[in-house]
């Protein structure tokens, strides 16, 4: 599906934010709902019906999504985020792909992440290519011989052959239909750029580049009568370019054209909506665990850097603890010991951050939510949502800390750490993280990690700039 589709309907919202959809744009004429079977059983939309209207639920993925052939559905970010593409590339986050196709911005140089999601593109963009059949062109082909074909150069006989007295000799030329074009020499140029990206030695080869290797190698011999062309000649081509149109016929080749220039230009891509550069499959970002994986690889960044005596730990694997004990002896409210649950399934306390020092102390536990609370409050600052509280206070207990951290992204009022009470003996902070501007971003990271260390107990390189 592309954007510019005919009597197509672009429905915009944030995410988290509800839309409805008039009846006629998800019904066919037999009344049967006509809706995208690559979104059933994914958590992206979540329907509904009122009064015979469609309402939709964005959740936490931002992209755009193919409803059906009518209907687009581009779902923003609902805080300010300055670069989606950045946090996905640092953080390796992976993405969602469904093959309905949107146009993306280049931007930058090709990195791991963007050769992945290029391989992936072009493999596909080939098959569609051969299915269709390769472009082919007419080329002059001269040569000089006993057995003339095609049309004989008389100027060039006389002067060579019937001045020297060479009767039965002629110069003569014909055109020959080839696949060595420039648009076929740029693509197959690109499929050996990755085929190299694919096959480069890697401590941990990931999973399935083996068969995009066989794949490809598979294409490649299809393109065995393409010519090389070391130094990229055909990037000059204004067919290659776009600035001449290509055949109606041969329409088919245009995204498999764009991709290729991209590659071998190592130019990156840009995630946020917008751009007209290249086409590749829709390309869906969940940003509750991209939040919370951004915030935790760069803490754990700041703490190499800075060297922290201390480890940042993914709560949710190596840094969980089991959440409840099992007494000895056990309770007997009733005058009989109760055999406690725990002893079968202990649980589990998993904070998305988890500070431990070197001795095995924990020094901190955070709560990374990527929520917005206060939206329509008047206040500039509001307490967090309370069950987020609830369960960060609980964790806290569990480590044995007397404080937990919030971290939420800003959107308004006071930005960096705030202090929101007490709760009991536990004392609440929550830090908003400003990743409004992608010039601020690295002092609002570097911030964190420092307030982060303050609250820790462990020596920073400079104090934070927030309260």
């Amino acid at each position: 599906m592309n954007e510019s589709s005919t009597n197509l309907v672009i429905v915009e919202c944030a995410e988290h934010d509800s839309i409805e959809i008039d009846s006629e744009l998800w019904l066919d004429r037999e009344h049967h709902l006509v809706l995208n079977p690559e979104i059933d059983g994914r958590d992206v939309l979540r329907a509904s019906f009122r009064r015979g209207t469609l309402r939709l639920q964005a959740t936490s993925y931002v992209g755009v999504i193919p409803l059906n052939e009518r209907v687009i559905v581009r779902v923003k970010p609902r805080v300010p985020i300055a670069s989606l593409t950045r946090m996905v590339i640092e953080t390796g986050h992976d993405v969602l792909a469904l093959s309905a196709f949107r146009e993306y911005s280049s931007r930058g140089t090709a990195d791991d992440w963007a050769m992945d999601v290029y391989a992936d593109a072009l493999l596909d963009y080939l098959d569609e290519l051969l299915d269709a059949g390769m472009m082919r062109s007419y080329e002059r082909r001269e040569y000089e011989g006993n057995f003339p074909h095609g049309r004989i150069d008389f100027a060039r006989t006389m002067q060579r052959f019937v001045a020297r007295g060479v009767p039965n000799k002629a110069a003569y030329s014909w055109f020959e239909r080839t696949v060595d074009t420039p648009a076929n020499r740029c693509i197959k140029a690109a499929m050996e750029k990755v085929h190299k990206y694919l096959t480069r030695s890697k401590a941990k080869p990931r999973k399935g580049d083996r068969e995009k290797i066989a794949r490809l190698a598979g294409q490649l011999l299809a393109f065995e009568e393409v010519g090389e062309d070391p130094e990229h000649h055909f990037l000059d081509d204004p067919v290659v370019l776009g600035l001449t149109p290509l055949p109606d016929p041969r329409a088919y080749y245009r995204s498999a054209l764009d991709l290729s220039v991209v590659i071998l230009r190592g130019i990156g891509i840009a995630l946020e909506l917008g751009g007209t550069d290249v086409r590749l499959s829709s390309l869906l970002i969940d940003t509750n665990k991209l939040f919370e994986n951004f915030v935790r690889v760069n803490l754990a960044k700041h703490a190499a850097r800075q060297y922290w005596p201390a480890e940042v730990l993914d709560g949710n694997t190596e840094g969980r603890v089991d959440l409840y004990d099992v007494p000895n002896p056990l309770p007997s409210p009733l005058g009989t010991p109760l055999k406690a649950l725990a002893s079968i399934d202990p649980g589990k306390a998993q904070p998305d951050v988890v500070l431990r020092g070197i001795d095995g102390r924990f020094l901190l536990i955070a709560e990374v939510k990527n929520t917005v609370h206060g939206k329509n409050a008047k206040a500039e600052d509001v307490l967090p949502e309370r069950d987020e509280v609830e369960q960060a206070v609980t964790y806290a207990l569990r480590y044995g800390l007397s404080f937990t951290v919030l971290i939420h992204p800003w959107f308004k009022g006071t930005k960096g750490l705030v202090y929101v009470g007490r709760v009991r003996s536990v004392d609440v902070y929550d830090y908003r993280l400003d990743l409004s501007s992608e010039e601020g971003t690295d002092e609002a990271l570097a911030d964190m990690a420092s307030t982060m260390a303050g609250l820790a107990g462990l020596p920073a390189a400079y104090p934070p700039t927030s309260a």
